[in-house]
């Protein structure tokens, strides 16, 4: 399983529309598919720091905005329902078998989504859907199975040694022999875990960097 976060440009969105001027952020606490192409939102402004006239007024008159209701307003936050005519992002992971994890943040015009993704490819085919509509980009993508391999205490106390006696210099300042002696360890056990420890670190750098896209 992977989790991914993707930050989509969407300008067909009256909600990601009211941010492009970096006066208000979004957040997107849950949604419900209506339709192919409509969405209701339960949305919030966790931030009041601007007048939010001029953004209810792109918001309204926006043609993608069906319907729009402020829920509730305090002095530092509003929560409002709107039904909105634009699922492209959600429906290009959704479509994909990729799953969305609210909240959805929007801000400078850009979506930002958090999703599971269970395999790879599923997730390069949600990337090929957002191209069709709009600029994107992956922020993040990391490795989150349960079974994802980590160091064992051994490992990392020799791994640990190994770093600190300068085993790993430019001009080794100590050999297999020599962290066997301070780890009280056969020098073959030291190879051994090291090897392991270092194999599970090039795995784990991998699975967690960022896909290629192109």
């Amino acid at each position: 399983m992977y989790l991914a976060k993707i930050r989509v440009r969407q300008p067909t969105c009256s909600l990601a529309k009211a941010t492009e001027d970096d006066e208000v952020t979004i957040e997107l606490l849950g949604y419900i598919l209506l339709s192919d192409d409509e969405a209701l939102f339960l949305g919030r402004i966790p931030r009041i720091e601007n007048d939010l006239k001029k953004c209810f007024e792109v918001i309204i008159n926006h043609e993608s905005t069906k319907f729009f209701q402020i829920l509730e307003k305090t002095k530092t936050s509003l929560d409002f329902l709107a039904i909105i005519r634009d699922t492209t992002g959600i429906k290009a992971f959704e479509e994909s078998y990729c799953f969305v994890k609210p909240p959805i943040l929007v801000e400078s015009g850009y979506k930002t989504y958090t999703v599971y993704a269970p395999d790879i490819d599923l997730l390069k085919n949600a990337y090929r859907r957002l191209k069709k509509f709009g600029n994107w980009k992956v922020v993040e993508v990391k490795n989150i199975d349960s079974n994802d391999k980590k160091l064992t205490s051994k490992q990392f106390s020799i791994l640990k040694t190994a770093y600190e006696m300068g085993y790993f210099e430019k001009r080794r300042k100590a050999n297999l022999r020599d962290i066997a002696n301070a780890m009280n360890i056969s020098k073959s056990a030291v190879h051994k875990h090291l090897h392991e420890s270092l194999s599970k670190i090039v795995e784990m750098y991998f699975k967690k960097e960022t896909i290629d896209v192109k």
